[in-house]
């Protein structure tokens, strides 16, 4: 049951991960695409949900679409597109399935009796079968080309292990030929021997994301570490927003997404600050529980109406690299946020309704 329950899971875990990469480029769409089709795939082959349907014509179908997203996938990868022969191949093969089912007076999810199995059951099997081996195995045989030419370490493990995935999943669909032939017994290994190769293909494109992931998390924590003073900042001058509810959505996946957010983060802090140092009074804090106090304070003042000063000692000096300026501004949030802000100070500046959130 667990062996049965985990492919989707997973897949779905990985389907929604991704979500946030759809509107980045064609190359994360297709991979998007090509997850989710594999995910509702796999649920509709679970034994409760084809019962619940009655359909199993559609498990079939959504197979098939799913082995063509594969191939699609792997086009756009390499920069080259679907090959109009395919497009026509998937459609005469989706077509000739309906026709054999109707033929058949249905198919079951599995072929489980071969030996009784009419003519129009057995071609049905074979034209599914042979599409997926088909299509999985030209996949095999180009990330395996490809993982030659890749870095060492990760990436090209990464690709093999996907490969090997693959291997296992032609190798259940290869394993119904002999079925139709009444060999027998072969059809809960197969789906079992499906279901490691999910596995697989799924773990190998998440083993190259294992490094990326570690600095993902850490920027995303240097993000939370940074709202505090950011948001303080955002309330007072909206106008030093630089990107809206929506692209700021969009920026939650991938290293280089995140880290431009960190870095807009800290711009927009840094320009809010600029505005308010006019506001700052007394010496030039050289600690970061003194630099969150001025803020504090200069915030307040504003927020009275305080003219501002015609000099001002300003801010610390932070630099020169971005990672500075990220780890000072993360410790003067932190005092910030242990700071007792007064009511005057608290009292936001009104805000428009585009700035992120």
């Amino acid at each position: 049951m667990i062996f049965e329950i985990l492919p989707p899971a997973v897949l779905w875990g990985a389907t929604v991960l991704r979500l946030p990469t759809l509107l980045r480029d064609r190359r994360q769409r297709a991979m998007w695409a090509c997850l989710c089709a594999g995910s509702v795939a796999e649920t509709f082959t679970f034994p409760a949900v084809a019962r619940a349907t009655g359909r199993p014509i559609l498990i079939h179908l959504l197979v098939v679409v799913s082995a063509f997203l594969l191939l699609r996938f792997l086009a756009v990868l390499t920069g080259r597109g679907v090959p109009r022969g395919q497009w026509a191949l998937t459609g005469t093969v989706l077509a000739a399935l309906v026709a054999l089912d109707a033929v058949a007076g249905g198919i079951g999810p599995s072929p489980d009796r071969p030996d009784d199995a009419a003519a129009a059951t057995v071609a049905f099997w074979v034209v599914r079968e042979g599409y997926l081996v088909a299509v999985l195995t030209g996949g095999i045989v180009l990330f395996w080309s490809v993982a030659r030419t890749a870095p060492a370490g990760l990436p090209r493990l990464g690709l093999r292990t996907i490969a090997a995935g693959w291997a296992l999943i032609a190798l259940s669909a290869a394993a119904a030929l002999p079925l139709l032939l009444g060999a027998g017994g072969l059809t809960a290994p197969a789906r079992h021997l499906a279901g490691a190769g999910t596995l697989l293909a799924v773990g190998g494109a998440l083993v190259p994301a294992g490094r990326r992931a570690r600095v993902v998390l850490a920027e995303y924590r240097s993000l939370l570490a940074l709202r505090p003073l950011w948001t303080a900042v955002r309330d007072a001058f909206p106008e030093v927003v630089l990107f809206s509810p929506r692209r700021a959505v969009v920026e939650l996946a991938g290293v280089d997404d995140v880290r431009l957010r960190l870095y807009r983060r800290v711009i927009e802090i840094r320009d809010g600050m600029l505005a308010l140092r006019p506001y700052v009074h007394g010496v030039l804090p050289e600690t970061p529980e003194a630099e969150a106090a001025a803020i504090a304070e200069a915030l307040r003042r504003r927020a009275e109406g305080a003219p501002p000063s015609g000099s001002s000692p300003g801010f610390a000096m932070v630099g020169p690299e971005m990672a500075d300026e990220v780890a000072w501004l993360s410790r003067v949030s932190r005092a910030y946020r242990r700071i007792e802000v007064t009511p005057a100070a608290a009292a936001p500046t009104p805000r428009s309704s585009g700035s992120a959130r």
